[in-house]
């Protein structure tokens, strides 16, 4: 596998907890000072990856310019 997508909004159904067996309602998505993405559940704020991506990290982009480039 090459490439992998990930297409998670507003509303969807996640499961969290130790053993991935509580259900939680994602609020909003929002980015931590790292450029990283993080999930903001009922539950309180989840990381998305557990991982940081680099590519996603503000090196001579900041995360207001990475989020800039996807909306256009």
């Amino acid at each position: 596998m090459k490439e992998y997508k990930l297409y998670i909004k507003v509303g969807d159904l996640i499961e969290v907890g130790r053993f991935r067996n509580v259900q939680t309602k994602v609020k909003s998505i929002e980015i931590d000072q790292h450029g990283q993405p993080v999930l903001v559940t009922s539950k309180g704020k989840k990381k998305l990856f557990s991982c940081r991506l680099v590519k996603l990290q503000p090196g001579s982009k900041t995360p207001k310019q990475i989020l800039m480039e996807k909306r256009k």
